[in-house]
């Protein structure tokens, strides 16, 4: 049961577009048509791309790192990646290609915006411009859109990515060389104060020998074997290492407690390689570079995000105060341990010095300060020039950190990025075939007229007695198709042994309004009926459209209009036929018209009289909505069936004309369903399974109706 509802539900929606394919294939026809129209009418785009390797800064040979120390910046290649499309480096390539002149111009821009004309450019470069990085490398792809001006926008695009490149190349090594070269700059005034200042220690030494008259130091470490003066050259040796340590942790300590935070880091990080220090620092730089790509997307400071962001910077900043603030703690205590061994030596020298003759020598203590302060001024001094000269080498030997991988190549004039032809088309097609599909269901939604079987069963509640094709022709026509007579001959069966026909052979066929077919179908019924040895006649009593005598092939001058008024008798009015069993009754013409005619009692006589002497007596009655004359034929007639040509007219038409035929009280035998596309339309093979094995409402007969035949 649930494959056969399956399959019945999969037939209506086949059914629908069989039905209303030319919707279908007109509206998919207009649409493919205007999507290639618009898609060949569309601005052409071309897309150039040049390939990058971005990593981190560093010499190619860096004699002075050591092995295995790397540095890595998870951030880097994102601010790389920002850098590539910033304002500044656009700003560049648009003056070194002239593109404010060749865009401008194109897009007609140039004179209307006059010095903003600049900007303009700026924008449209960086709207046609896709910087994207592959993803798990440091591969960063650089896309440039361009569609104007028409006549070079394949080299231009190809040139404004390549510029990109070099541009941003330049820049980043730039950038690296101004930012180390400003540093040595510095660093070379220190030196230079430095060397000054041991000059000046050095010419105060010189004068405080010359002045005090030492000669040699030598002697004062005792060249007799005394114990107290090997002692005191001992301690002596001591003192002038504590107090050069002591100096130099002096130095150090002076030099960072007057430096401000920044200075404070900056000279740390050059002193102290402190990992610690260098990874809250690293941690602290990633977390501004992430807050300002967040103020980049316009996210205001009450956002979540840039709130806890700025509260992490500021713990960072907390913990870098911490540790700057232990770091010079530590050489504060450095600088005063180094004091107190000093101090300590220069307790016990003191002592020893006592007594001692060397103690007389008041010029020997300003010598020996004047030869510390020389000695810690060159040390640092050395220090200095070490680092200089350090830098200066890493500085000249060359950097890679960039390298070209792919550059960009101008497309070719017929392969645009966009639009894509044979994408756009495809689509086309299939949205019109969509649409086409779409436009059929709402048509087939909003038609109401009569569709199926089942749409008379429910709607209607009477039996279906017959179902007739498309394209039927009247079966004496030559042109005829056989085939066709039939459904017919179902037709003439289920009439013949419907229940509430009671044996009655006097039938009126009718219709809810013209054009439905009901004169073919009472004639061909007719015509079989006679083809299967009934004694028939068919009356034409549509006196208004009269159409039977077209098909018969007789004359119309007289009939039953004439009949009824007495003009003729009955056996002058009845034509022989072609074919055998088979009589006509015209209707007949009147020059004063046929108003009114059928009330005639005649009527009634004349259906007695041919009761007897034919099987089957056939009115072709005119329509039943709007014409009264149906309506007194119906009340005289055996039974009525009603023709409802199929998707013709909305079903309330039909319904009315069920409801005229059981309000004047005649038999309605059922409705007789036209103009079925068999070969497309499911519903004719579900009449011929339906009636011809299951019983109807209606009582028709439940076996098979072509064998009554």
């Amino acid at each position: 049961m649930a494959d056969s509802q399956e399959s019945l539900h999969f037939l209506d929606y086949w059914r629908v577009i069989s039905a209303r394919k030319e919707v279908i294939i007109i509206i998919a026809i207009i649409i493919s048509i205007a999507g290639i129209v618009v898609t060949y009418s569309m601005p052409r785009v071309y897309m150039a791309s040049a390939v990058i390797q971005v990593k981190q800064e560093s010499p190619d040979v860096d004699p002075f790192r050591e092995e295995g120390y790397s540095r890595y910046d998870p951030l880097y290649l994102r601010t790389q990646y920002e850098i590539i499309q910033s304002t500044p480096i656009i700003e560049e390539v648009a003056r070194n290609l002239n593109l404010n002149e060749k865009l401008g111009r194109s897009y007609g821009y140039l004179e209307q915006l006059g010095p903003k004309s600049f900007d303009q450019t700026v924008k449209i470069i960086s709207k046609n411009m896709k910087v994207q990085q592959y993803r798990d490398t440091n591969l960063i792809e650089i896309k440039i859109f361009m569609k104007e001006p028409k006549d070079s926008a394949p080299e231009l695009a190809a040139s404004v990515a390549n510029e990109v490149v070099n541009v941003y190349m330049k820049e980043s090594y730039r950038t690296t060389r101004d930012q180390v070269s400003t540093a040595l700059k510095k660093l070379k005034q220190q030196i230079e104060e430095k060397k000054t200042e041991v000059s000046g220690l050095e010419d105060k030494l010189s004068s405080i020998r010359t002045d005090k008259g030492i000669v040699n130091l030598a002697s004062m470490y005792g060249t007799d074997g005394s114990i107290e003066k090997k002692s005191l050259a001992i301690l002596e040796e001591f003192r002038i290492r504590a107090k050069l340590k002591y100096q130099e942790k002096k130095a150090k300590y002076d030099t960072l407690k007057n430096l401000s935070t920044n200075e404070l880091l900056g000279t740390v990080r050059v002193m102290v390689n402190d990992p610690v220090l260098a990874t809250i620092f690293t941690e602290k730089s990633k977390a501004e570079v992430v807050l300002s790509q967040m103020e980049k997307e316009s996210l205001g400071p009450r956002h979540p995000d840039v709130i806890k962001l700025k509260a992490q910077i500021g713990e960072f900043q907390v913990k870098l105060d911490e540790i700057l603030s232990g770091l010079v703690m530590g050489v504060k205590k450095d600088f005063e341990s180094a004091q107190a061994e000093y101090e300590n030596i220069e307790k016990e020298m003191a002592v020893l010095k006592q007594g001692d003759a060397l103690s007389e020598s008041s010029g020997y203590l300003d010598y020996e300060k004047a030869s510390d302060s020389l000695k810690r001024a060159r040390k640092f001094r050395d220090i200095l020039d070490a680092k200089y000269i350090e830098e200066s080498i890493k500085l000249d030997i060359p950097r890679s950190s960039i390298s070209i991988k792919v550059w960009a190549k101008a497309p070719d004039v017929d392969d645009p990025y966009s639009p894509d032809f044979p994408l756009n088309i495809t689509l086309s097609i299939l949205i019109g075939l969509v649409m086409g599909i779409s436009m059929a269901f709402f048509v087939e939604y909003m038609d109401t007229s009569v569709k199926t079987i089942e749409d008379i069963e429910q709607s209607m509640k009477v039996s279906v007695l017959g179902v007739i094709p498309q394209r039927v022709r009247a079966l004496n026509d030559k042109g005829a198709q056989q085939a066709h007579a039939e459904a017919y001959r179902v037709l003439r069966t289920n009439i013949k042994f419907a229940k509430n026909l009671n044996g009655g052979k006097v039938l009126s066929v009718t219709s809810g309004s013209v054009g439905e077919g009901k004169s073919l179908t009472l004639f061909n019924l007719a015509y079989v009926c006679a083809q299967l040895g009934d004694r028939v006649i068919l009356i034409d009593s549509d006196l208004h459209r009269p159409r039977q005598h077209k098909m018969v092939g007789v004359d119309n001058k007289k009939g039953l209009a004439n009949l009824l008024i007495g003009e003729i008798s009955l056996e002058d009015a009845i034509k022989p036929t072609n074919m055998p069993n088979l009589d006509f009754l015209p209707s007949g013409r009147l020059s004063t018209g046929v108003h009114g005619l059928l009330n005639s009692s005649m009527l009634g006589d004349i259906i007695s009289l041919l009761r007897e002497q034919y099987d089957w007596v056939f009115f072709d009655a005119p329509p039943i909505i709007g014409v009264s004359d149906a309506s007194i034929i119906m009340r005289q007639v055996d039974g009525v069936c009603l023709v409802v040509q199929h998707r013709k007219y909305p079903r309330a038409i039909s319904m009315r004309a069920k409801e005229v035929v059981t309000n004047v009280g005649a038999n309605l035998l059922g409705v007789i369903l036209n103009n079925i596309n068999v070969s497309k339309d499911y519903s004719y093979y579900y009449y011929q399974q339906h009636y011809n094995y299951y019983p109807s409402k209606a009582g028709n007969i439940g076996k098979n109706s072509k064998g009554a035949n």
